[in-house]
């Protein structure tokens, strides 16, 4: 389902999550326990925000 059709069909505040996945490399779990916290409050989504590389500053180069 689109996030607009939950939009338009809501009769009271809809409450969603938007979280950012870990780095590569790193665990999943972290999004899983921060998810089961907020399993209470039934949200009628969850975005998965993209990130981009990290850029790493390096004062030696010329």
């Amino acid at each position: 389902m689109q996030v607009i059709n939950v939009l338009k069909k809501a009769d009271k505040p809809v409450f969603s999550l938007e979280i950012t996945p870990p780095e590569k490399g790193k665990s999943i779990q972290g999004i899983f326990d921060t998810i089961d916290m907020f399993k209470e409050f039934k949200p009628h989504f969850i975005n998965v925000t993209y990130h981009q590389q990290k850029v790493v500053y390096n004062s030696n180069v010329l």
